[in-house]
């Protein structure tokens, strides 16, 4: 297996964390295992997008959205960005001309287009949102996540417990329909996979079979155990497409399920504090390698995968990594 390359976002003091930009780590598994090589500063960067073009957007919650173009020895030229609409963006989405950014603070979905440098011109578009949940960190919409399918994009709201489903006609985006979850299931994060979108529900452990038009096909459940005060975060899958991983803020473990049924498999320990973020490289001969963004120890843990269990190991200790909230394999 050759070296890899991995983007890392983090909070830095305007957020509260010890980050001071967007890092390099290199995963090299016949030598120094995980290593930081650089960081470029930047206020902020808890979510990381990479254009077609090769640019990378950051989310920075203070409330804007940037871009930087990767350049000799992975060095990241900024080229600027715009303020958000609404307060704490906390995901963007990527087209070849269009970035879709979820605004925590207000639930609203933020339609930005690119130059054809990848630039980001001024906001053309701003859909709100409304409703609220059971849940105290519900009082009202959070959006948290979009994810694009053809022509459909869909959105989910954290706060108002709904995945709100939207059509793209002429680069801009027509709200169709809004489907409800159940009260208190926080919808965090959508993933495309086997021709249906997955959705996971943060506050409950849910987890959700959508098919086009947002409505659910199959449920099921993170884990069979269920920790009180847990938050689950970020989404995984096996290069065998079997499993699913996610991680479970709170009792600081990571959830396998399987992806056919949307059943639990185990959980195991993520090997920090706060298991914010995770992203999955194909090893090869080697299998597959996943890597967990622990946000409050400050850490990056790796973990091999058992082949027919799906089962995570861990590969070495855990790395330094001040305030991790999200990676991105360099492509």
């Amino acid at each position: 297996m050759t070296t890899v390359d991995i983007w890392v976002g983090g909070y830095t003091a305007t957020m509260g964390g010890d980050a001071v930009g967007i890092g390099l780590l290199r995963w090299n598994p016949d030598g120094a295992g995980l290593e930081v090589l650089d960081t470029t500063p930047t206020s902020s960067p808890s979510f990381l997008a990479a254009g077609s073009d090769g640019v990378l957007y950051a989310t920075d919650e203070a409330g804007r959205i940037e871009a930087f173009r990767p350049g000799p020895r992975r060095t990241l030229e900024p080229l600027g960005g715009q303020p958000t609409s609404g307060g704490s963006p906390c995901h963007v989405s990527v087209t070849r001309d269009r970035l879709f950014v979820s605004n925590y603070l207000d639930g609203s979905i933020d339609v930005f287009p690119l130059a054809v440098d990848g630039r980001v011109d001024s906001l053309i578009q701003t859909l709100p949102s409304q409703g609220s949940g059971p849940n105290p960190v519900q009082q009202g919409p959070h959006a948290h996540s979009t994810l694009l399918c053809g022509t459909t994009l869909l959105s989910a709201d954290l706060g108002a417990d709904r995945v709100h489903v939207h059509t793209l006609e002429h680069g801009r985006l027509v709200r169709t329909a809004s489907v409800a979850l159940l009260p208190g299931t926080g919808p965090r994060d959508l993933i495309a996979h086997a021709g249906r979108s997955i959705l996971l529900g943060e506050l409950d452990g849910g987890v959700f079979a959508l098919d086009e038009r947002g409505r659910i096909t199959a449920a099921g459940s993170v884990s069979e155990v269920w920790v009180e005060g847990d938050h689950a975060a970020g989404f995984a899958i096996a290069t065998s497409g079997r499993f699913l991983y996610t991680g479970l803020r709170g009792s600081n473990r990571i959830a396998v399920f399987r992806a056919a049924d949307l059943s639990p498999v185990a959980t195991v320990s993520c090997g920090g504090d706060w298991p914010r973020h995770l992203c999955l490289i194909n090893g090869g001969d080697t299998g597959d390698v996943l890597f967990v963004a622990n946000q409050l120890s400050s850490t990056v843990a790796v973990f091999g995968l058992d082949p027919s269990t799906g089962i995570p190991f861990p590969l070495g200790s855990p790395v330094n990594v001040a305030s991790p909230t999200f990676l991105l394999p360099v492509t």
